[in-house]
């Protein structure tokens, strides 16, 4: 069956902890991540705030063999980052080769991902092997999605990610609005009030996912 694992790993086991020790209140989000074997891992990272505080720290960094700078934003910095070998091999370790990563961040000295295995047999392979490797793993939730991954990719239930969908489908986050929610109800064959607290709790789901600086941050209801 298929399961998405959401964990967590101390940064000092894998890789940037004197960056995140150095800028505490940044983010570091992977912008795409490799499987491992592969000749890079996660070499694209964006980081919250500014570079003048970022890069200094990213270059002292033991875990970084060489910095690229890609793109330097108001409050947002992007960099492609060269590992050392020995985080290189952490790296490869703690991001499965037999699973798709979903989502990758970093912040509060620890790496938080999320990650989808086509069974339980190589998730718990690839947890051994972690915890084998001297890698301290918490693994903080496990969800056999029997219907949807992409309503669980944003912290949704299905009936919530369904609720969203047909909501902007029909056009009730147009401007000007094209159907009401009574009548966005009765293609639900619920009352409007269920529906708004449905879409009211999908709407808070959703906006966590985005702007938490961890995850997971919602429960699947």
């Amino acid at each position: 069956m298929t399961s998405i694992v959401e964990a967590a790993v101390p940064a000092d086991q894998l890789g940037l902890a004197a960056t995140l020790r150095a800028v505490p209140d940044t983010r570091v989000d992977a912008v795409r991540t490799v499987a491992a074997g592969s000749e890079s891992m996660l070499p694209v990272l964006v980081f919250d705030g500014h570079y003048e505080d970022v890069e200094p720290a990213l270059r002292d960094d033991p875990s970084v063999a060489s910095v690229s700078p890609l793109a330097t934003l108001e409050k947002e910095c992007v960099y492609q980052v060269e590992w050392t070998a020995d985080a290189s091999d952490r790296l490869e370790t703690m991001f499965p080769e037999e699973g798709a990563v979903m989502r990758t961040r970093a912040a509060d000295e620890k790496w938080c991902f999320r990650a989808l295995f086509a069974d339980r047999g190589p998730m718990e392979e690839w947890y051994h092997g972690c915890r084998d490797a001297g890698l301290d793993v918490d693994v903080e939730s496990v969800h056999d999605p029997t219907e949807s991954v992409r309503s669980r990719q944003h912290g949704l239930s299905r009936k919530q990610y369904v609720a969203l969908e047909t909501a902007l489908q029909h056009g009730f986050y147009d401007i000007p609005r094209k159907v009401t929610l009574e009548e966005l109800a009765d293609e639900f064959d619920v009352s409007h009030q269920a529906l708004s607290e449905r879409l009211s709790r999908a709407h808070r789901s959703t906006i966590a996912n985005v702007v938490a600086a961890d995850f997971p941050v919602a429960r699947v209801e």
